[in-house]
Order: C-alpha cells, then structure tokens, then sequence
C-alpha cells in the first residue's frame, strides 16, 4: 500500500474491509460534515490498495446502505432488517449524521403497550441494555390475561427473547432471557 496524493479521480474504486465498490467523489463528499467528505477533502492521508483503490479499514457489510444513502438522501432497509446496531456503529464512524436520525426515528416501539414501563428514561435505558434487533410486542399482561402460571406460559411459551416486567406494590423489577419460556404445562 501506498499513500495517496491529494488528487481524487471522480469516480473512486473503494475497498471498504475486503469488499470493493465503484462510486463517484460527488457521492463521497455529498454530506460536507462526514468522514468520508474529510477523508476525500485532500486534507487526509488516504491508503491504496495495489490496484489502486483506497482503502477504508472497516467491515464493508453495510456499506452499500451508507453509499445508497448518499446517492439518494434517504435510507432504505429491507423490511424486519436486523442490523440496525452494526448499521449506526457504522454511521457513527462516517458521521453520518442523517442516517442515525432515520435508525433513532424508526427504531422499534419497545415496551410502548407497557402500563408498568411508563417512564420514558426507563424505557430508553432498557433499550441500550437489550439486544433490540426487530419489532417487540407485548405477550402477555397479568391484568388482562389472568395471574396463572398457565396463563404466562400459554401466551409466552416458545416465542423467542422475552423481557418480563413486574410490579409489586411500589417496587418494579424483570429479567430479560434470551430463550425461549418452556413448559410442561402447555
């Protein structure tokens, strides 16, 4: 590898972690405040590779979200995507501020049914502490689907991750597993 002058071609071969892609320098340096406009400013040092095209340290997974968001100003995920951490961790490092807006404005509506969880910081907390990758949903609530050990595990059995909230008098406590409820019950 070589260090690259300070003159960029306008279309641009990148080699983003391994996986290579063909984009113009209007594209790169469309978000004024990314690190990629920095990068392709000609104030940095940019690496090449032997076959002459830059690269960019990174795990280049979801990198063509990061590209097509800057082509078209608008970030597009296949439906019930799961990769929105890996995906801000990735707009975080290109300060891309634009799509961490869009990840926060449709991140799933977590615990929004919950009549326990009513304080927002406490629901925003939980959010960073679980491993929310897909829409939750409320399975089963005491007071509307009975107090029975029967009556939990009818409607919580084999449903994957689940969180369990529980208020007893002023306290509020829970658990989160990563398995799925079984029993021999149902």
């Amino acid at each position: 590898m070589s260090n690259q002058p300070r003159y960029f071609p306008s279309i641009v071969k990148l080699d983003v972690g391994g996986q290579h892609f063909t984009t113009s320098l209007q594209t790169l340096t469309r978000d004024p405040n990314s690190m990629l406009a920095a990068m392709f400013s000609g104030r940095h040092e940019v690496q090449t590779t032997e076959d002459g095209s830059f690269f960019i340290d990174r795990d280049g997974t979801y990198f063509r979200f990061i590209l097509n968001y800057l082509r078209n100003g608008e970030l597009i995920l296949p439906d019930g995507a799961t990769f929105l951490k890996e995906l801000e961790a990735e707009a975080k490092f290109y300060q891309l501020q634009g799509i961490l807006d869009e990840l926060h404005r449709t991140a799933p509506k977590v615990f929004e049914e919950s009549v326990i969880l009513t304080n927002e910081e406490h629901r925003r907390v939980l959010k960073t502490w679980l491993p929310i990758k897909s829409e939750w949903r409320l399975l089963f609530r005491a007071s509307r689907d009975g107090f029975a050990a029967l009556a939990f595990h009818f409607k919580c059995d084999n449903k994957g991750p689940t969180v369990t909230v529980v208020k007893s008098g002023g306290n509020i406590f829970g658990g989160f597993t990563g398995n799925a409820w079984r029993s021999k019950i149902n």
